[in-house]
């Protein structure tokens, strides 16, 4: 069995947990800009959420987010 994250970006809210949690969990300090993350928020609509080169997907934000935009499950491994 192996996690995967699921991105719901219809719940995003673009509240930017996920991204203070992954640079808290990786960097050791509460860095958005430095998380591998990225929460895009244009105009204030639709936040699009991506992940950057270096994510491990540990599951910090999923873990972490309160809308249920990310979740963790569980899928056989290959």
């Amino acid at each position: 069995m192996t996690a995967e994250i699921i991105v719901n970006e219809n719940n995003c809210t673009g509240c930017l947990i996920c991204q203070l949690w992954c640079s808290f969990f990786h960097k050791q300090k509460f860095s958005p800009s430095e998380a591998y993350i990225q929460i895009t928020n244009q105009y204030g609509l639709n936040p699009k959420i991506s992940y950057l080169d270096g994510c491990t997907k540990c599951g910090q934000c999923a873990q972490h987010c309160l809308y249920d935009a990310l979740r963790i499950t569980m899928t056989e491994g290959k």
